[in-house]
This record gives C-alpha cells, structure tokens and sequence, in this order.
C-alpha cells in the first residue's frame, strides 16, 4: 500500500507543501478500506469529504432511475476523487464502486477548507483540477454524443491498454466492463469485438484484449 504522506504530495492538489502541512494533513486523514463492489459514494448523497486512494482502483459512473449505469472515468492508486463535495452544500454528481480491494485516505471537509484558505498555492490548483476534470468530461460527453457505438469501443480500448513489448494490452476488461462505458449493449459489443478478431485486429484472452494492429478508422 501507498504511503500516505508520498501519496499526499504526489498529488497534484498537495504538490510542494513543505513537510509539516504534509504531515498535518496526513494527520488529520482517516484511513478506510473496502472490499471489491463496495459503493464508497451514491450519485445524490449528501456527504462531503475528499478521496485519495492509496491502494486499488475505482469506477466513477452515472445511473437514472430505470437502473441503466455507463461508467465515465476509472481511477487508480495515487488519484483522488470529490474535490467538489467540499466546496459547497453540492450533493455527489456520480456514483464510486471499488473493483478491487481498495484502501482510502479520507479527509474531511474541514481539513480540506482550512488547507485551501491557509495555502493559496492549493486554492489555485483545485481550480486546475476542476478545469481538468470539466475537459475530460466534456471529451467524453463529446464520444457519446457524436461517435458510434465501434469508435467509442476503439477509444475505450486503446485509454485501458498499454505497450507490452511491441503491442497494445488491456487490463481486465468484460464485455460487460466495455458496454458500461460506451452506452451499448453487451451484444453490440460482442459483435464488434467478434469482427475485430476475426480480422486479425485483435485477439483475446481471458479478460485481457492485445491490439495485435491499428484498428480500423470504422466498423
């Protein structure tokens, strides 16, 4: 696991505090760990504190009233989420499931206010965080709005993978994992992923998928 006070002044919101403003909030961080398919935050909820994760990996998604979900971000060790909570009386814009076993770093919105109004250097980087995460939505709202269903699963595909050796490998995806992301059906992307197989675009092994070449511009 992270260590809490590295973790701290990796992140972008915390980067250059002196040792001493790391340690008090450190100090002042409740530590928390949930298993796999826990709901840390409820899309709605009322609740105020700031996120670091310092072991395991996030879903961020949205859901409606008829239960349909499509999961818009993912995070991992050394990112934080709910930098909006703390500002003002906002309830949470999206939901946060664990995929895997995970351990948080908790800080409180009083601790997250008295940082912010006692070190401008922080004040200025919430609002370039909050630019960042407005741009990332912005680019994803864009892919639902405007692409088909195969370039949102080509988008998909080459953000979850890395080089391993020559080629491109995901992480563990489903096709369940992939149809949560691009607003499809799970069958929609079994189609796809099918076709791109059977052109030799890719190939697929277990939960992870190698982009064996370029994919092609449309399906």
């Amino acid at each position: 696991m992270a260590n809490l006070n590295e973790t701290l002044e990796d992140i972008t919101l915390f980067r250059g505090m002196g040792e001493d403003d790391i340690e008090s909030v450190a100090a002042q961080t409740v530590i928390r760990q949930f298993p796999k398919n826990t709901v840390i935050v409820s899309q709605g909820d009322e609740t105020d504190s700031f996120y670091v994760i310092l072991q395991g990996k996030v879903d961020v998604f949205l859901h409606n009233d008829k239960g349909k979900e499509i999961i818009i971000n993912t995070l991992s060790e050394g990112e934080a989420f709910g930098e909006l909570a703390p500002l003002g009386s906002i309830p949470r814009q999206a939901s946060i499931i664990t995929t895997e076993d995970s351990t948080f770093g908790i800080i409180s919105r009083q601790v997250f206010m008295d940082t912010l109004l006692t070190r401008p250097t922080v004040s200025m980087r919430i609002i370039d965080l909050l630019i960042n995460r407005i741009q990332d939505l912005t680019e994803e709202v864009s892919s639902l709005a405007l692409e088909d269903v195969y370039n949102r699963v080509v988008r998909v595909l080459y953000k979850h993978a890395e080089e391993v050796g020559e080629k491109m490998v995901t992480e563990k995806l489903t096709q369940q994992d992939i149809a949560s992301r691009v607003g499809a059906t799970r069958e929609m992307v079994h189609r796809i992923l099918k076709e791109l197989k059977t052109g030799g675009y890719i190939s697929i092994e277990g939960k992870h998928i190698t982009i064996e070449k370029k994919l092609p511009p449309g399906w």
